[in-house]
């Protein structure tokens, strides 16, 4: 997972937009990660550790996408994930 881009919407409240990889053994497996990966995200909103998290928006769909270096089976996919912080 790594942070692409995004944007703050105000002080307090943030919406970044996350690259998400899963690699497995074969491209079943990556897919079945991806999958289970999605699942997981979808059920993030809510309040976590005093964060509140309002919704997961996927902004793009999985993709095959083998590893460039590796040749692993990989699918990626992004979301955009919009919170509210707390104060520091």
């Amino acid at each position: 997972m790594q942070r692409i881009g995004g944007t703050r919407q105000t002080v307090v409240s943030d919406r970044p937009r996350l690259d998400i990889h899963c690699w497995a053994e074969s491209e079943s497996a990556a897919h079945d990660l991806a999958a289970l990966s999605r699942a997981l995200l979808g059920d993030i909103p809510g309040v976590r550790d005093g964060v509140t998290v309002y919704r997961v928006s996927e902004v793009g769909g999985p993709m095959w996408l083998p590893d460039d270096q590796t040749s692993a089976p990989r699918f990626a996919f992004a979301v955009e994930i919009h919170m509210r912080g707390r104060a520091l």
